[in-house]
């Protein structure tokens, strides 16, 4: 996964893992230590940095370190599935180093499900917020390959669920990923009913996270989202799950809802509050 400001490619980008002889990362690192949370397979967090970064660089991942405990017990909350161990790289993805060489991960799982697809690679950035939420968009789609509920990190509906959750833990859609929003770039086209298949089609990936800010307008929780999935690969049959519907009214619904807030400006335009963060224990 990837991450480019505004709308010239799309944020978030899976990859095909190289092949690294001595079993190395994809950059030069060293480590500031490793949480206290422990996945189902006993393994924890471990949180490196690319040590020819700025100086302020350590400081930065000792900074996400701190945060990583709230951030996998919200996941493991959310998704109602426990992680597994994993790496998080602050280096210069894609030659940056102010947060707009984006993020990356191979595939969707953890490790031992899919080789490299807990190593989770994050730009360098002057805002740690900002590092923070590209590692939100990683790590939850790594859950969504463990929890096995439908969401595919490399279609546009987890495509849209992993923004919008990168969104609730680094200030909401206004806060520091809003220059990466993709709901101006929705046209009105139907991928409710079914999803693009790829993670790298603005309209489509814009279409989700406004289904899913419209979801939380409505009274839905991240993690009742979340456990919902996508059943048949779709945004409606989530909605039918939510709702107790049939899926067939998903769009028709979706559609009155935009019609009703017009010109579309951000990623929530009903200013829905966005969700808490972290949760407290035991409380989805």
């Amino acid at each position: 996964m990837r991450v480019i400001r505004k709308h010239s490619v799309p944020l978030w980008q899976r990859r095909t893992r190289p092949v690294h002889a001595d079993g190395s990362f994809d950059f030069p690192t060293q480590s500031v230590g490793t949480t206290k949370w422990t996945g189902q397979d006993g393994g924890p967090v471990t949180v490196y940095f690319d040590p020819s970064l700025p100086d302020d660089a350590q400081s930065k991942a000792q900074d996400i370190l701190s945060r990583m405990d709230d951030l996998m017990a919200y996941l493991d909350q959310v998704f109602a599935v426990q992680g597994k161990a994993g790496n998080v790289i602050i280096a210069a993805v894609n030659g940056a180093t102010d947060g707009s060489g984006g993020a990356y991960h191979y595939d969707c799982g953890f490790d031992s499900d899919t080789p490299g697809g807990s190593d989770w690679y994050e730009d360098y950035s002057s805002d740690t917020v900002e590092i923070f939420g590209l590692v939100m968009a990683e790590v939850s789609e790594s859950y969504m390959g463990l929890q096995g509920k439908g969401w595919n990190c490399g279609g546009s509906g987890g495509e849209g669920l992993s923004r919008f959750l990168a969104e609730i833990v680094s200030g909401g859609p206004n806060g520091s990923l809003a220059a990466y929003a993709t709901g101006p770039s929705y046209d009105g086209s139907n991928w409710i009913d079914q999803d693009q298949g790829t993670d790298q089609d603005y309209p489509s990936i814009g279409c989700s996270i406004l289904y899913l800010w419209w979801m939380v307008s409505q009274g839905y929780t991240p993690a009742q989202i979340c456990q919902a999935g996508e059943p048949d690969g779709t945004l409606a049959s989530n909605w039918g799950l939510l709702t107790g519907k049939d899926k067939s009214g998903a769009w028709p619904a979706f559609q009155q809802a935009i019609q009703a807030v017009g010109q579309i400006n951000s990623d929530n335009p009903w200013n829905t509050a966005t969700p808490p963060y972290p949760l407290p224990k035991g409380k989805p």
